[in-house]
């Protein structure tokens, strides 16, 4: 803040030097002091001082100057700075100059000159206190004249605003009342008053109006407790919610929400309880609809409930019967189908049958085994509906499958005059990792269905290996059908990662280093029309076209589609009347390596049992005659003691006095059934083990007393008859109807029986349920000669790669020192029947193995 300033004005530098210094001692650094020599020069001093904002506080003039008298000088002064006091000094001023100053300049003081020290000093610290303390007061005043405007401004926004508020409570819909601390009312608006039904409301409390209008408690006869009023609560601090308040008047019930908050004033104290009510008459009598309705609805939901409840349970009971009725008749008819393909096995290698009557028993054994894949596609769809249909991976020889399927339809196709052709892209792996059991069996399905509908032309079964999906462009066709577009979509719009498939426990991931096969049978048959393309999926619905056939059950498409789901795949067809048709089915697979594909099974036929072993005596338990002959000429004429049993207490009995090596139990049977005869057996086995330690551990070997192997033999297809026949004590479980490499597997693997066989070999693929073995003589050679056993798992090695240029050159390794057999295995090449050169290398191996272990 700057410093007032004091102005000194004289004709004589002297007289304003020793002013000057006077009135520094005077006042010191309080003021400014500034000197002007004539009334021109302080008139420009002052307007320069007042240009700079400087407050000047006093002027001292002298009377008598050149230019200008000084009553004449302070008035201008008074003019252009009214505030400004102003003190004369002269020694010759007439009483009308000095009346001039007091009236026109606010003369302070007249000092004569020459003037006393003392008296100026005074005179001067006088006027500037004088000066300053009316500055004071004026600022003061200014202040205080501000204050008044803004508390004026103030009234006025606080008049308008409680104006305004009490239109908006008026003009609310709800009621609104404000109370005292003490209970009394200071504020009701209309809403409220007409909710009570009063134009006026007396001056009361809170707690006599509540008794003035009747607060009663919603749904009684019963007052409102007075303790209980929600603004009284609310005056004691408490933010109240209630809606089971009633007003009651002139017969009519108003049901009341409440909600009331007390309102604190800046020391914590109660200031006002307000309280907003509303009528919500309506809403409660919602609320009783609603819950009525809601009453009635549970009540309803429980019968529907009820209903559903008996539903599923009629369902579960129907589905249980349908599951019994199944696994019956599977049983009734897998019984005597066992006979028959048995017995075909048994008589279709015999010398002594001509070719007709050979071929006519291969036909029988092929209608049996037809028959038998209709029953299983049967079981197949009640497992998929039951959800008991597992996914089996395992590691196989794609190549191997795929030529195999060939073989199995040419003889058809040719039958036909069709032509199949089988293409594989270059890059499709060879060694995979799948279900190899459900992939055959699609593609059987849809093979057979290719040529059943095709009267001329060609099918062609074609296999691409994908990256990623590629039925995203099999959506955009006009053509396509999907029973379930959707997923479909889905799984198209998904597929870059693998779809993941539940699997069994013990089933590995599949999946690692994986791919998207594409499997796609096309044919040029009668077509599907477009109003059947939506059902040919459905399980026992046959298009037009298949009912004029009358051939098949109409399961074989429903049962192709769930065997691809469950690898984790989609299947989509295309047709065209008159055209053909087309199916594509896409499925994650895995690659895997050469070495991890187990070598093929062979299938020989077994001839008789090897010399130096011991006589093996197996006992038959069957109620069904036909079953045990069939067991009887299959074992009795290759050298093992065999008796029989009709039933499971006749078991135990030939057990008891025949001790027998293993014993073949059916599991179903009159009198006693297989199960409860095996645990009998084991009992009593256990039982007797602490008396025959004395004389030594009895085991399998014994001649006289060996402990049986019990291999469990049944028709039934219910699941976990197999998990219940070995926890009964049974050794092993074989389902009919078998085969009869299935019986002498079984009796080499637990008895250790050795067997002689026949010339002929033949390889089976792995799983095959439909490819039984069959004989091929090689009259070529009138002996197989020894081979280097390098040699043979090199051949072995080239066949499985399939190329052509290296098996002849395989083969031309042997030309030399055995020409006829590499003149045979090059026809075989020539026709491109990597069987048969596979069946001749096994059998010149096992001829090897066989004179190795005669001299040892």
């Amino acid at each position: 803040m700057k410093k007032p300033v004091i102005v000194c004005i004289d004709d004589e530098p002297d007289v304003l030097n020793s002013l000057k210094i006077e009135l520094k001692k005077a006042i010191g650094d309080r003021c400014i002091i500034e000197t002007a020599e004539g009334g021109a020069d302080a008139l420009d001093l002052l307007a320069d001082l007042q240009a700079d904002e400087y407050e000047i506080a006093l002027v001292l003039s002298d009377y008598i100057m050149p230019d200008i008298k000084g009553d004449e000088l302070l008035r201008k002064i008074h003019e252009s700075s009214p505030d400004t006091l102003t003190i004369m000094l002269t020694g010759q001023a007439d009483l009308e100059a000095l009346s001039n100053a007091i009236k026109y300049a606010k003369l302070y003081r007249y000092i004569p000159k020459p003037w006393q020290n003392e008296d100026l000093k005074l005179t001067v610290v006088e006027a500037v206190h004088s000066y300053l303390q009316d500055q004071k007061l004026t600022d003061e005043i200014h202040k205080r004249q501000e204050v008044n405007e803004e508390l004026k401004l103030a009234n006025e926004a606080l008049s308008a605003s409680e104006s305004r508020l009490s239109q908006f409570l008026e003009a609310l819909p709800v009621g609104v009342s404000v109370y005292h601390p003490d209970g009394s009312i200071a504020y009701f608006n209309q809403t409220a008053r007409d909710l009570l039904g009063a134009d006026t409301i007396p001056e009361s409390t809170a707690e006599q109006l509540a008794a003035t209008y009747q607060l009663y408690v919603a749904n009684t006869g019963e007052l409102y407790s007075p303790d209980n009023l929600p603004i009284l609560r609310a005056l004691k601090g408490e933010s109240v919610k209630v809606d089971d308040v009633e007003i009651r008047q002139d017969g009519k019930v108003i049901a009341i929400e409440i909600n009331t908050t007390p309102i604190f004033d800046a020391s914590g104290n109660i200031a006002y309880a307000i309280a907003a009510f509303q009528d919500i008459s309506d809403r409660k009598q919602a609320e009783k609809i609603l819950a009525d309705y809601h009453h009635t609805l549970e009540a309803q939901i429980d019968e529907r409930t009820e209903q559903l409840q008996q539903a599923v349970l009629a369902a579960e009971a129907a589905n249980k019967a349908k599951s019994t009725f199944l696994a019956n008749m599977s049983h009734e008819l897998r019984t005597p189908l066992n006979s028959i393909l048995g017995f075909a096995q048994i008589m279709e290698p015999s010398p002594d049958l001509t070719v007709e009557n050979r071929e006519n028993m291969r036909i029988i054994r092929r209608s049996g085994e037809h028959l038998l894949t209709l029953i299983n596609e049967v079981l197949d769809l009640s497992k998929i509906e039951a959800g008991r249909m597992t996914l089996n991976p395992k590691n196989f020889d794609l190549y191997r499958l795929l030529d195999d399927l060939q073989d199995m339809f040419q003889l058809r196709v040719q039958t036909q005059e069709l032509q199949l052709c089988f293409q594989r892209d270059a890059d499709v792996p060879q060694y995979v990792r799948t279900d190899d059991i459900k992939l055959r069996q699609v593609l059987i399905n849809l093979l057979s269905n290719a040529i059943k509908f095709t009267q001329r032309g060609e099918i062609i079964l074609r296999v691409i290996k994908l990256d990623k999906s590629g039925f995203i462009d099999v959506l955009d066709s006009p053509i396509s059908c999907f029973d379930t577009t959707r997923s479909i979509r889905d799984f198209a719009s998904n597929s870059s990662n693998l779809t993941q498939v539940e699997l069994r426990d013990d089933a590995e991931d599949f999946t690692a280093s994986g791919f998207f096969l594409m499997f796609e049978i096309e044919d040029t048959g009668v077509g599907i029309a477009p109003e059947e393309l939506g059902n040919i999926f459905k399980a026992f619905v046959q298009t037009a076209s298949g009912q004029k056939t009358q051939k098949g059950t109409g399961l074989g498409l429903n049962i192709s589609r769930q065997f691809v789901r469950l690898m984790g795949g989609e299947i989509v067809v295309e047709s065209q009347r008159e055209v053909g048709t087309s199916f594509k089915f896409e499925i994650p697979v895995g690659a895997v390596y050469a070495a991890e594909i187990p070598d093929p099974q062979l299938n020989r036929e077994v001839s008789g049992l090897e010399p130096n072993q011991p006589y093996y005596r197996i006992l038959i338990v069957d109620d069904r005659e036909d079953n045990r002959q069939l067991l009887v000429k299959m074992l009795s004429p290759l050298g093992f003691g065999v008796e029989q049993a009709t039933n499971g207490q006749e078991a135990i009995e030939m057990w008891e006095y025949w001790h027998p090596h293993l014993i073949l139990m059916d599991v179903r049977m009159p009198v006693m059934d297989g199960y409860e005869a095996t645990k009998q057996i084991k009992a009593r086995i256990k039982q007797r083990e602490p008396e025959q330690q004395g004389h030594g551990e009895r085991n399998i070997s014994d001649p006289d007393s060996p402990i049986p192997k019990i291999i469990a033999l049944t028709a039934s297809t219910i699941e976990g008859r197999q998990a219940f026949a070995l926890l009964v004590g049974c050794d092993d479980f074989i389902s009919k109807p078998f085969r009869k490499t299935d019986i002498f597997d079984t009796l080499n693997k637990h008895l250790g029986v050795k067997y002689l066989y026949s010339n002929s070999t033949d390889f089976i693929s792995i799983g095959d349920r439909n490819n039984l073995s069959g004989t091929h003589s090689n009259a070529g050679l009138a002996y197989l000669p020894k081979l280097p056993a390098e040699w043979i798992d090199n051949m072995k090695q080239v066949i499985r790669s399939a190329d052509f240029d290296l098996i002849a050159r395989t083969i031309e390794e042997i030309r030399d020192a055995h020409p006829e057999l590499a003149e045979i295995l090059q026809g075989h090449l020539d026709n491109f029947d990597y069987q048969k050169i596979l069946n001749l290398i096994a059998e010149a191996e096992e001829s090897d193995n066989g004179d190795q272990g005669g001299t040892n």
